[in-house]
C-alpha cells in the first residue's frame, strides 16, 4: 500500500546518508564530493549513528572501521559511553566490534574495555548470530564467503574485513574538525569541549555545558576551575550561578579564522535520527493503512524525537502534534523532519 509515508522513507534515508557521507568526508574519508560544513562536527556522535545507518551502507560502514584504525586514538571512549547510555543509541553490539577492530590498532589501551563482547543478563539465553548488513531492499545481507573473526566474536555475521585505503589521518585545516584539533593539540578531555562550546557562545556556566557535551557537571567545574588560573578563562559570578568566558584575545583568529560554525548537539539530532530510521526499518508500511501508520508514529514522536530536536541546538520547533489528528499527522511530519534536515545540513 503506497502512501505519503512509504513515498518518504527512501528520501529520509538518503538525506541521513547525505548528511553522514559529508561529514565523514571531512574527516578524511574519500568518496563523497561534498565536504560539511556550518557546524562543529561531533566523532563519537556521528560513530554511534554510523553503527547502526552504515549498517545499510557497508562501504560507509567500513570507511568508518578503517578511519577509525587511524584516528581511534582521538575518540574519547568514556564521553562515547556516557552518550550512548544517557541518549540510549541502539548499536551497542556493533560498537563493541568496531571497538574490537580498533584496539588491534594504535590505541589498543584505550579501547579494550570497550571491546569486550556484550554478555547475555542473568536467565537469558545468548542471542544467536545476526547478519550485520543489510540490502537497500530491508533484507539481511547473506555471507556467501569466509565471516570476520573479531565480529563473529560480537555475534555479528559479515565477510572478511579488508581494508580499502579510503581514510587518512583527519584534517585539521577545516573548522568542522576543531574537536579533533582541539583533541590532537590539548589531549582527549573535557577541556576541548570547553573551549569549543566557549569559542561558540558568548558565556558558559558548567550546567548547561556539561549537559550539551555529555560530561559531568563536577568535571566541567573542576576544570574550568583550574583554567582560570592560566588567566586565559574569566567569569562572573550571576547569582547562584559562575560565567565563564574566554579572555578577548586571539581565540577567534587562531580557531575559527573568518567562520562562525554553529552548536549542534548531535547526540541529541542524531538519536532522533536513529528512532526514526529503525522506525522506518522495522515497520513494514506497506502492510498497515494510514491511519495505523500515524498512529505507531505518532508514539515515537512523542516519546523520542520532539524534545531532542528541539533541544538541539537548532533554530527549529517541531511544533504541537495534537493539532494534527489521525492521518493529518503525515504530511506534518514528513514537513517538520525535512525541515530539520534542511536545519542540520545549511552552511
Amino acid at each position: 500500500m503506497k502512501t505519503l509515508l512509504t513515498e518518504f522513507k527512501k528520501e529520509f534515508q538518503d538525506r541521513v546518508f547525505d548528511i553522514l557521507w559529508r561529514q565523514w568526508s571531512a574527516f578524511g574519508v574519500a568518496g563523497h564530493g561534498d565536504v560539511w560544513r556550518g557546524s562543529l562536527i561531533d566523532p563519537e556522535a556521528l560513530l554511534l549513528i554510523t553503527c547502526t545507518v552504515g549498517r545499510y551502507d557497508a562501504r560507509m560502514f567500513d570507511a568508518m572501521v578503517e578511519w577509525m584504525g587511524i584516528n581511534g586514538r582521538y575518540i574519547n571512549v568514556q564521553r562515547l559511553k556516557r552518550i550512548m547510555a544517557s541518549e540510549q543509541f541502539a548499536g551497542e553490539q556493533v560498537v563493541r566490534a568496531v571497538a574490537a577492530m580498533t584496539r588491534d590498532s594504535v590505541s589498543a589501551a584505550k579501547w579494550s574495555g570497550t571491546a569486550k563482547p556484550g554478555e547475555a543478563k542473568p536467565g537469558e539465553a545468548e542471542a544467536p548470530p545476526c547478519l550485520l548488513f543489510f540490502l537497500s531492499n530491508g533484507k539481511p545481507m547473506p555471507v556467501i564467503q569466509e565471516p570476520d573473526p573479531v565480529f563473529s566474536d560480537h555475534g555479528l555475521l559479515r565477510t572478511r574485513y579488508e581494508t580499502r585505503n579510503v581514510a587518512q589521518l583527519f584534517r585539521p585545516e577545516p573548522v568542522c574538525n576543531l574537536m579533533l584539533r582541539l583533541r590532537a593539540f590539548l589531549g582527549v578531555n573535557a577541556r576541548c569541549e570547553i573551549i569549543a562550546y566557549l569559542l561558540l557562545h558568548e558565556k558558559g556556566s558548567p550546567g548547561p555545558l556539561a549537559r550539551d557535551a555529555y560530561y559531568f557537571s563536577l568535571t566541567i567545574s573542576k576544570a574550568m576551575a583550574e583554567m582560570r588560573d592560566s588567566g586565559f578563562l574569566a567569569s562572573r559570578i550571576q547569582g547562584r550561578r559562575r560565567d565563564h568566558r574566554l579572555a578577548p584575545g586571539i581565540w577567534n583568529d587562531l580557531f575559527l579564522g573568518h567562520e562562525q560554525p554553529r552548536w549542534i548537539v548531535w547526540p541529541r539530532s542524531f538519536r532522533a535520527i536513529e528512532v526514526l530510521w529503525i522506525f522506518f526499518q522495522d515497520t513494514d508500511l506497506t502492510q498497515i493503512d494510514a491511519l495505523a501508520q500515524a498512529s505507531a508514529l505518532r508514539r515515537v514522536l512523542i516519546k523520542s524525537v520532539v524534545d531532542r530536536s528541539e533541544t538541539s541546538g537548532l533554530n527549529y520547533s517541531f511544533g504541537d502534534l495534537s493539532g494534527y489528528p489521525g492521518e493529518e499527522l503525515i504530511p506534518f511530519f514528513i514537513d517538520r523532519i525535512t525541515a530539520m534536515l534542511d536545519a542540520l545540513s545549511e552552511p
